[in-house]
């Protein structure tokens, strides 16, 4: 007789059930996921607070209803947060609210710190020759008699080894660093021994990419063979390459794998730009309306490091078009040559202007933070200036200095441009005029405390000599517009002609004060007076323009709006600036 098996009987469902059914079956056992705790830290404030907070964040996720499984934990991390900036006598009581099962209160005693009873930092190797290493013993963060704060013992650790590591002590080594903290006498013991090795010296600079640019590189390389090893140097080489314009990538770092006798060679690898740079940008302000730029450029000419560029520029009142041919000195940097050529044609208010020049500038950056700019231009202007017309043609030596200060690129809030000009002309030299023109402006940024931000701005520029009727516009003065007065036109402030009609003047004055106040990320809030004139003997009234402005500060730079009236007016008038760029 046969046996038989016992089984269970198998039912086919279809696939769509079956994987239904497993999804509800895999819902019915999934924890439904509460709330997590939040803490309240009462007993304690400042720093202390925020570091004890800091610990309690990074512990896992922690359920209302395992607050008592994971007391031990928390507490421990509250220690931690207590201990980490000196006191190891803390009492901590934990109590979860009455009210609200999901928030835990956290009361701190903190009791004494503990303070530091002796502090040695020791130096060995060649550091203790060193006066940057003593600078940096004379500043601790920490000293005896402090309460204890292991993030600045951190600190005195990390100080010591970036020190080293930026003035050429790469065999530098931390030999004994150590802690010890007696609760009971509220006091610790802090000991380092911080052991540098010798210190390593340049090597040779190995460059490599652009063979012919060596001429180029040599004037910037401040440091040579044999010279104790800074990476600040390495620093400052690479700025200058980048500032050059030459490359398009620039590479400087030292060969530590490649070390002999102490000596480190430096690699500086050098990417040409493309033999053809072409940019375009589109902008727009209130004193031009929309305009246009078209900017090429030829890096490398020849071994020497001549270069050209052109630009052109149009708006509706300017077309600008300008060649310049660059020739570096010794330094390509703070010293080169620059050979100009350019058409401007301008036809706005009253002023049609068509002007040929061609002139040589000198630049250096050899006077301390000032930039100056030696220059003679050969100018012919045919022009129409209200009621007067003519041309001229003049030869104008002179020279510009521009000192410019300012912590920050972008939204800066320190700083301060000084722009100062004088030119000159005679009929001695082949001039159809004699004069001197003087022209200057200053614009300062300051912020004395959180948050107010004030700008001022000055101007003053003057004509001693010739008719100013035979004066070609681009050198006659005007007033009004986004950079001078608010309120009024550009350069819409000057005298006038028997028909009414502008003239420009010999003399200019402007000034502005003005005030922002954050009132969002990013967005402040300004207001702003202006005053200024344009005038032939100062007998014509100050101009005044006043109003409210907005700031953004976008990624590309502020961006400002303002809404200003010429409140100096019979009539007022009133206009909408804006503007995109620095603030100074």
């Amino acid at each position: 007789m046969k046996k038989r098996s016992a089984f269970l009987p198998v039912v086919m469902l279809p696939h769509r059930l079956l994987l239904g059914g497993c999804l509800l079956l895999a819902l019915w056992g999934m924890p439904v996921q509460a709330k997590n705790i939040s803490y309240r830290i009462d007993g304690i404030s400042g720093d202390l607070k925020e570091n004890v907070e800091t610990h309690l964040a990074a512990l896992p996720s922690i359920q209302p209803g395992r607050i008592e499984y994971r007391g031990k934990q928390i507490r421990s991390a509250v220690e931690q947060g207590l201990q980490a900036l000196g006191y190891y006598q803390s009492r901590i009581q934990l109590q979860v609210d009455e009210q609200n099962p999901a928030l835990l209160h956290v009361q701190v005693t903190k009791g004494k710190p503990v303070t530091i009873r002796t502090l040695r930092v020791q130096l060995l190797g060649d550091a203790l020759n060193d006066e940057a290493f003593d600078r940096l013993l004379k500043q601790l963060p920490l000293k005896q008699g402090d309460v204890l704060n292991h993030g600045k013992y951190e600190d005195i650790k990390s100080a010591l080894a970036t020190r080293a590591a930026n003035r050429g002590y790469f065999d530098a080594e931390l030999v004994t660093s150590r802690v010890k903290v007696y609760p009971d006498e509220l006091v610790a013991d802090v000991v380092i021994e911080f052991s540098s090795g010798h210190r390593y010296h340049f090597g040779e600079a190995r460059i490599v990419g652009v063979t012919e640019s060596l001429r180029l590189i040599h004037p910037l390389l401040t440091f040579k063979a044999g010279d104790p090893y800074q990476a600040q140097d390495l620093a400052t080489l690479s700025q200058s390459l980048s500032e050059t314009r030459y490359f398009r990538q620039v590479d400087v770092r030292p060969l530590l794998n490649e070390t002999r006798d102490h000596q480190v060679p430096i690699y500086i690898g050098l990417e040409p730009k493309s033999d053809n740079l072409v940019e375009t940008g589109v902008g727009y302000s209130t004193d031009e309306g929309p305009r246009v730029q078209l900017n090429w450029e030829k890096p490398w000419l020849n071994s020497h490091g001549h270069s050209l560029a052109a630009q052109f520029k149009m708006s509706q009142p300017k077309q600008d078009l300008k060649f310049n041919y660059r020739i570096p000195g010794k330094d390509p940097i703070n010293d080169y040559y620059n050979l100009q050529t350019g058409y401007e044609h301008t036809d706005l208010n009253d002023t049609r202007s068509s002007k040929t020049s061609a002139g040589i500038h000198y630049w250096t950056k050899k006077l301390g933070n000032w930039e100056r700019d030696y220059f003679t231009r050969l100018e012919y202007e045919s022009f129409r200036q209200g009621l007067s017309e003519g041309n001229s043609l003049l030869l104008i030596p002179g020279v510009s200095l521009n000192r410019l200060r300012v912590d920050k690129a972008i939204d800066p809030e320190f700083g301060d441009r000084i722009l100062l000009t004088t030119e000159f002309s005679q009929p001695a030299w082949g001039s159809d005029l004699g004069f001197t023109r003087l022209w200057a402006r200053t614009k300062w940024l300051r912020t004395p405390w959180e948050g107010a931000r004030f700008t001022t701005r000055l101007e003053q520029g003057g004509i001693i000599g010739s008719n100013l009727d035979e004066m070609p516009p681009s050198l006659r003065f005007f007033a009004g517009g986004d950079q001078s007065v608010r309120g009024f036109g550009f350069e819409t402030i000057s005298p006038v002609d028997a028909s009414g009609q502008l003239t420009g003047a010999r003399y200019v004055t402007t000034g502005s004060l003005e005030y922002a106040h954050p009132v969002a990320e990013k967005w402040r809030l300004a207001s702003f007076i202006d005053a200024g004139t344009a005038t032939n003997d100062y007998q014509d009234p100050l101009r005044v323009g006043t109003g409210l402005g907005m700031r953004w500060i976008s990624p590309f730079g502020p961006i400002r709006f303002d809404l200003a009236f010429g409140v100096s007016e019979t009539h007022i008038p009133w206009r909408l600036h804006f503007g995109l760029g620095a603030e100074l």
